[in-house]
């Protein structure tokens, strides 16, 4: 069986451009960020480091950013599968929404 290649970056998809720049200015410190939009939506895509353990230590600082934005999940891509990475609970009052033409 041939073992696929396994890529080097992790793309999370956010519901607003404005989240998706601050989760990249939480993330560039340390790490290569690119953010582009698609229609209504934003994706913050983020290279990872070689050295071991460096997937754990991004989606624990992910993870912590979105209980803190009250976003209650946010889907990430890895290797061309979707995940959902869920922390703390939903705040409805701070989700953006499409203004009304």
């Amino acid at each position: 069986m041939e073992q696929q290649a396994l890529t080097e970056s992790v793309q999370f998809e956010l519901p607003d451009l404005a989240g998706a720049a601050r989760l990249a200015r939480l993330l560039q410190p340390d790490r290569t960020v690119y953010i582009h939009e698609d229609g209504d939506i934003a994706f913050v895509t983020t290279l990872l480091h070689s050295t071991k353990g460096d997937l754990a230590i991004l989606l624990r600082a992910v993870e912590s950013w979105v209980a803190r934005e009250s976003l209650c999940a946010i889907r990430f891509e890895l290797d061309s599968r979707d995940y959902v990475l869920q922390a703390g609970s939903a705040d409805w009052t701070c989700v953006p929404f499409a203004v009304a033409a």
